[in-house]
């Protein structure tokens, strides 16, 4: 008699994933409501779940920014560091394909106190583990996204509308993450310094056979490329040779302190360039250099609104900015974020990222988009009577990258 009440209570027992199965608009307007980390758990609760989770996936393309500081102490600095960076990357609603991380040497040269997974039942010392941060940073996004990352002394961050700029030694870290983007590729390769300029004379061949050293597949059209150089000189006529040979297409960037590399320490050259490409018929940028002789901010408005009037798409944008250790707050008559302040009051929705370095690579760029062609109306050749300068000093560098929904 116990047995047949017992079979009976489980044939009337509805299971509530069978509910939410036979619901699938219920289950839709959940699933839409979670970050992407709590939906790959859910997409491996059955079938019918995994394809909607699939679906959600598909549509979700925003991109996400944070800047974060530590405390006045070293540790509450490390332990907050450490909390901020893992809660934002748990709720994060888009998968990261790319993300772009700009720490400070201070926060570089700090060892991370990591809670580990496996929490005992007792307090106790070894529930911390001890890393590096980009070790950290790797291990909260997924084993396929692409991670490129650089410490300098000071580091331009975005959170939600604002931006900042942080200097001298204080730790802090700004990241963007990028999804997965019709029409936008992205691609990483490294140029070892010491296989083409010699210490004793640092001359490189006429040509440079860029071919040697890129990992951008041939047919694919290169927009921009970002030049981190953790040596304080580079030949100027690498930059060149990758301008060159890639239509004349703004190159970006900066010296800076350390470079992210692959590659262990055993292999990794003391002296490297990063190089990173944004390709793809969807992608169109535009770059303008503050020069050295401007400081007034009328002046510094009026260079920047040169970006403005190229007319990109502000559906999905984001900025660079690397400026130079010179022209922080002391430049600025103690005043603080100011070139960062009048970039964002011209584009109030584009978040901005970049370092202070030891010198500046880049150039004006500055073509009108053509909405009907859905691209910019430059003439893609090699320059035939002078190139022009892209290494700099006292000057800060923007480089505005906006992203198209046209078809590939």
């Amino acid at each position: 008699m116990a047995d047949d009440c017992a079979r009976e209570d489980v044939k009337n027992h509805v299971c509530t994933a069978t509910v939410l199965q036979d619901i699938s608009v219920i289950t839709n307007t959940i699933l839409e409501m979670l970050p992407m980390k709590t939906l790959h758990a859910c997409s491996r609760v059955c079938k019918s779940w995994h394809e909607i989770v699939r679906s959600i996936k598909q549509k979700r393309r925003d991109l996400h920014w944070l800047c974060v500081h530590g405390g006045e102490e070293e540790e509450i600095q490390n332990n907050g560091i450490v909390q901020n960076l893992t809660l934002a990357f748990q709720n994060l609603t888009s998968e990261p394909d790319h993300v772009f991380v700009f720490y400070t040497s201070a926060l570089y040269e700090e060892t991370l106190h990591i809670p580990t997974k496996n929490q005992s039942r007792r307090p106790r010392g070894c529930q911390m583990q001890s890393c590096d941060v980009d070790s950290f940073l790797k291990s909260l996004v997924p084993s396929s996204c692409k991670c490129y990352s650089v410490a300098a002394d000071g580091i331009i961050g975005s959170t939600g509308n604002m931006s900042e700029e942080i200097e001298h030694a204080e730790m802090a870290v700004t990241y963007l993450a990028i999804p997965r983007l019709p029409g936008l590729e992205i691609y990483n390769f490294f140029i070892d310094l010491n296989k083409h300029i010699s210490v004793m004379s640092p001359e490189i061949p006429d040509h440079f056979n860029v071919e040697e050293v890129t990992s951008v597949p041939f047919d694919v059209e290169v927009k921009a490329i970002l030049f981190f150089s953790d040596l304080h000189f580079c030949p100027q006529e690498i930059q060149l040779g990758l301008m060159d040979y890639y239509n004349g297409c703004p190159v970006v960037g900066g010296y800076v302190d350390h470079i992210q590399s692959p590659l262990c320490d055993d292999e990794c050259p003391e002296s490297q360039v990063r190089c990173i490409a944004l390709c793809g018929p969807n992608v169109h940028v535009a770059s303008v250099i503050v020069k050295e002789d401007i400081s007034e901010e009328k002046q510094i408005e009026k260079e920047l609104l040169k970006l403005k009037e190229c007319n990109l798409p502000t559906e999905k944008t984001f900025a660079f900015m690397f400026a130079c250790l010179g022209r922080g707050k002391s430049y600025h008559k103690n005043k603080e974020n100011v070139e960062s302040s009048i970039f964002r009051r011209i584009f109030p929705h584009t978040p901005l990222f970049g370092f202070f370095g030891n010198g500046e690579i880049g150039m004006n760029y500055l073509h009108p988009y053509d909405p009907i062609q859905n691209c910019s109306k430059s003439k893609k050749s090699k320059f035939e009577r002078h190139h022009p300068k892209l290494s700099h000093a006292y000057t800060s560098i923007f480089l505005l990258v906006s992203i198209t929904s046209g078809k590939m």
